[in-house]
């Protein structure tokens, strides 16, 4: 009986520490992750999360630098598309 308990022991002890060292694990993948983000380009859901939060000309501009247009109507046009499409 005294095995029984003792095995218990050590299968809990094991997953206790598998469970801390996975939350570890995470935290660190979280951190390198937010530090990858930070130097990245713009994306087109930047652009969305722009539009969403209702600033046009801040979507128009990260618009241009994604996809390095110069002419600005041309990229309002398709933001204004997008943003249609995006609102549905």
């Amino acid at each position: 009986m005294i095995w029984f308990f003792i095995f218990i022991s050590v299968m809990l002890v094991t997953l206790l520490g598998l469970q801390i060292y996975w939350v570890l694990a995470m935290r660190k993948a979280q951190k390198q992750y937010l530090e990858q983000a930070r130097h990245e380009e713009p994306t087109m859901w930047d652009v969305r999360e722009v539009l969403l939060d209702g600033d046009k000309d801040l979507a128009v501009q990260l618009y241009c630098d994604i996809f390095r247009i110069q002419d600005i109507e041309r990229a309002r046009k398709e933001v204004e598309e997008f943003s249609r499409h995006i609102n549905k």
